[in-house]
């Protein structure tokens, strides 16, 4: 009968972080109309968010306030950014920028701080030091 030998599995180094290495990371929510979320990822992107995620939306505004307010539809694109803190300081300027430039790029956009993470594993690669 023959052996099967398996190869061993390479091994994620645990070592415990030295608390200079955490940073805090910040969930960011921007909602933008239906369009313009890849303008969105893309500045995050560049100024070092670790994971995206775009979602569909729909605003929750009445078709006679939409009617009074000129608005035409009420699709939007729900971004969820996980950024470091100190990151963040550099991206809010482009943001604020790309909502200035054209009368459509309308939007909101906040932070939600991550307080808790379990796990080393986990924080890793929400920091994407992995």
């Amino acid at each position: 009968m023959a052996l099967i030998r398996r190869k061993k599995k390479s091994t994620l180094d645990l070592k415990k972080l030295d608390p200079s290495e955490i940073k805090q990371l910040v969930l960011y929510v921007t909602i933008v109309n239906r369009g313009l979320a890849g303008n969105i990822a893309k500045i995050f992107e560049n100024g070092g968010s670790s994971m995206q995620f775009i979602q569909r939306g729909r605003g929750t505004a009445q078709k006679e306030i939409m009617e009074i307010l000129g608005i035409e539809d009420n699709d939007k694109d729900v971004i969820f950014s996980i950024v470091k803190q100190e990151s963040l300081e550099s991206i809010k300027p482009e943001i604020l920028a790309f909502f200035a430039v054209n009368k459509f790029n309308k939007g909101i956009g906040f932070s939600i701080p991550m307080n808790s993470i379990i796990g080393i594993r986990a924080y890793r690669f929400l920091a994407d030091t992995l």
